[in-house]
């Protein structure tokens, strides 16, 4: 219950008239985060949240994102988040299927949180395999792009070390 209140709290949004399609990838976030987006107001459609202990990640969550897409568009939602097993990324797809991978994941929050005044020093911290596409964004709207080599731990110590609030990668660490 701890954490369900934690995830509210970290993103206090309405989602009341959403239609959400969440794979939790038979792990971690089987509970926690569909109670979250639940209470937040939108109707959810779980998929992948029976876990045994050995079905984690199996053809599911954000490293398999097929079946999510497809309910998607089978359900008519307004969009699918998908979570990896341990629920340390996400990826999703809007209402069409399509998927929206973390450089655009990073690219919303950052825009958002810019436009909020909340984004510290106008920056965002990426990878080197960020898409060149996330480097034009980011001067097309005033955010500055800080890069790090390949790895979470990196951009998070980046993050750290310069006062900065969002970073992630590619694969949907944010």
């Amino acid at each position: 219950r701890q954490y369900i209140e934690f995830e509210k709290a970290s993103v206090p949004v309405d989602l009341s008239g959403l239609k959400i399609v969440v794979d939790c990838a038979e792990g971690a976030s089987y509970l926690t985060n569909v109670a979250a987006i639940r209470e937040l107001g939108a109707e959810v459609v779980p998929i992948h949240v029976h876990p045994t202990g050995t079905n984690i990640n199996d053809q599911c969550g954000s490293t398999h994102m097929e079946e999510l897409m497809q309910t998607v568009r089978d359900e008519k939602a307004d969009c699918g988040i998908a979570f990896d097993g341990d629920a340390d990324r996400m990826l999703a797809c809007d209402e069409k299927g399509n998927l929206v991978d973390g450089d655009q994941i990073m690219a919303i929050c950052a825009n958002y949180m810019k436009k909020q005044g909340t984004l510290k020093k106008d920056t965002c911290v990426v990878t080197v395999m960020s898409n060149l596409g996330f480097t034009i964004m980011g001067k097309e709207q005033g955010i500055n792009v800080a890069t790090t080599q390949v790895g979470d731990r990196y951009v998070l110590e980046r993050m750290k070390a310069e006062g900065y609030n969002i970073g992630g990668e590619q694969s949907g660490h944010i």
